[in-house]
């Protein structure tokens, strides 16, 4: 009967072996056992805590809840220990007495397995919390002992940012950690948090317990965490003081008018003679394309300082800058281009692209082109750009080849990195929402009317349509990842909503925010689709995150005019990492959910 009905409630719901496996976080082989019959588990068994976790977050996810309740006899508006009860009893019903008394027989087992569970401390976030706690440290303290933001070492405690994203502080903190605990004589708790049989805590085995690989995302997840990082610290007041270009000028020979330069050295002092030209001839166009190593750029700080003193003044001159990117290098990589970048892609002048053409790694090549001006051109062995020889033309001729050949690539290419205005619910693929605030979006019209302002009421015209097109889209969701504001912050007028273009934020009373939030309510039952995922607090404080796997765009908190957009493959896949890694720590069913925000709601009068 057991297997006879799993197969039965799979079949129902549309579920396959993997899907189950994954959202019970259990091996898809023990799945075909059970649904083949070769495997029947106890009653009580870890198995089937996890079969049945497995089958209610599917359906609740895939909008299948009413057609598995239906089956199983329960109301779909049941809460979720009921719901999964339900499943485990329908599964078992009619089976023979013999099995029950393996049932109580697994359910030793089970127990003991539950409380390995709860005694295991099971990713970083708890890990770091109770070493925290065991060294006496508070957020504040440890902040100023790795000098870095409390905020940040909140975030990093209770999981919405990781340590990892940046090495140089997960160091640090693990070297803290451990010599404070020991100085305060808990090396025998420490020990027993550890799960440490033999020997003592020390720097290897505590760094490794506490950075436990083997549950780490891919690193490309990291990467994006450091980089969107980044974008939350940047600010207009971020750049770091460059030299006039004058200055850079004056350290370059006028006379010199070589037609080669050699070696990483020569690219960068052929690269000062373009730049410098390009801005005492005021170009009004600059068309730029390298696949090597980006450390002839980013490894020698002096060089970096000058290259960005030129280009800004390029930028300021009014010079439109063409650059394509190569899109086969790995992120770390982009994420050295882009810090670099940054600035100049601001300022709007700046048009970059990714090229479709697929890379030769072979070769290398190298065009820095002023068209009618100058160009260094460059087509080396992959590897020996350090030896190389790097062109330097003037020849209109030459420069005409080059532009020739530019345009080519351009043909090719697509957008990578633009600014963009701040239309982020336009498209028709799934979406991910990151922000510290509630959606404009999801507001709902007589919110609107108590407001009574004229900026709001415009933006939120525009806004909800598109967010209300994308819904009805049947193939497409979209998830909002949100902290929900605490209770006490409307006594100081602090829960604000989001920046509204040309207004700024407004205050909410709590009797408005109880509005929303009862706005949220229904359009979660409007739309199977739409799904909140309830942060403890936001990743990313200062910019607000729109990720699909075509494109990840980032608005400014404070200027939504900064507002600039990807469309990376790497890029926009690891920022969808990031979000996914968000989503499966802080998802709930959605029964749940609504029971939550209604709560809040309830608790704001």
């Amino acid at each position: 009967m057991f297997t006879e009905r799993l197969n039965e409630l799979l079949e129902t719901i549309g579920a396959g072996n993997k899907d189950i496996a994954k959202y019970g976080g259990f091996d898809r082989t023990n799945l075909s056992r059970l649904r083949s019959g070769t495997r029947r588990p106890g009653r009580l068994s870890p198995t089937v805590e996890k079969l049945v976790s497995g089958i209610y977050l599917f359906s609740d996810d895939r909008n299948a809840l009413k057609e598995l309740c239906d089956v199983i006899g329960m109301d779909p508006d049941a809460s979720a220990p009921q719901i999964r009860q339900s499943i485990a009893d329908w599964l078992f019903e009619g089976e023979p007495e013999e099995t029950a008394g393996a049932e109580k027989a697994s359910a030793g087992s089970a127990a003991a397995e539950k409380k390995k569970k709860q005694a295991s401390l099971r990713s970083l976030a708890e890990r770091l919390d109770s070493s925290m706690t065991l060294a006496e440290l508070s957020n504040v303290r440890l902040s100023h002992l790795v000098h870095t933001d409390a905020s940040l070492i909140s975030r990093y405690r209770n999981g919405m940012r990781s340590p990892l994203s940046n090495p140089v502080i997960a160091e640090q903190i693990s070297h803290i950690l451990l010599h404070r605990i020991l100085r305060h004589g808990k090396e025998k708790e420490l020990a027993a948090l550890m799960r440490l049989q033999d020997g003592k805590p020390e720097e290897g085995n505590f760094t490794a317990w506490l950075f436990q690989t083997e549950e780490l995302p891919e690193r490309n997840i990291h990467i994006a965490e450091d980089m969107l990082g980044f974008f939350d610290s940047y600010t207009a007041g971020s750049r770091i003081q460059l030299p006039p270009w004058e200055s850079v000028a004056q350290g370059l020979d006028p006379a010199d008018a070589r037609g080669a330069y050699f070696g990483t050295e020569g690219l960068r002092e052929a690269v000062l003679r373009f730049l410098t030209d390009a801005v005492k001839n005021r170009v009004s166009d600059l068309f730029l394309y390298s696949d090597e190593d980006q450390s002839w750029m980013t490894g020698d700080p002096a060089f970096l300082s000058a290259w960005a003193s030129l280009m800004s003044t390029c930028v300021g001159n009014g010079t439109q800058i063409r650059i394509i990117h190569n899109i086969d290098r790995n992120l770390s990589e982009m994420n050295d281009a882009i810090r670099s970048w940054l600035p100049l892609y601001m300022s709007g002048m700046i048009e970059s692209y990714s090229c479709e053409r697929q890379r030769e790694h072979r070769f290398s090549h190298t065009i820095f082109l002023a068209p009618g001006s100058a160009c260094i051109w460059a087509f080396h062995a992959a590897g020996s750009e350090s030896e190389g020889l790097y062109h330097y033309e003037t020849d209109p001729a030459s420069l005409s080849m080059c532009e020739t050949q530019y345009r080519s690539l351009l043909a090719s290419s697509d957008p990578l990195l633009k600014a963009m205005p701040a239309r982020p619910f336009d498209g028709s693929s799934d979406l991910t929402v990151i922000q510290k605030e509630l959606s404009a979006a999801t507001m709902p019209e007589e919110l609107i009317r108590s407001f009574d302002e004229p900026a709001l009421t415009a933006y939120w015209k525009d806004v909800r349509a598109a967010f209300l097109r994308r819904l009805s889209e049947d193939q497409v969701k979209v998830r909002e990842c949100i902290p929900l504001a605490a209770a006490d912050a409307f006594t100081e007028g602090k829960v604000f909503t989001e920046s509204i273009p040309g207004r700024g934020a407004l205050a909410y009373t709590p009797q408005q925010y109880a509005m929303h939030l009862r706005g949220i309510i229904r359009l979660l039952e409007e739309f199977p689709n739409y799904r909140i995922y309830l942060l403890p607090e936001t990743p990313f404080p200062n910019i607000r995150l729109f990720i699909s796997q075509i494109r990840a765009q980032i608005i400014h908190a404070l200027r939504p005019e900064l507002s600039f957009g990807f469309s990376h493959p790497q890029l926009c896949a690891a920022f969808l990492g990031f979000a996914d890694n968000l989503t499966d720590q802080t998802k709930t069913d959605r029964n749940s959910l609504r029971r939550c925000l209604e709560a809040a709601a309830a608790g704001l009068y």
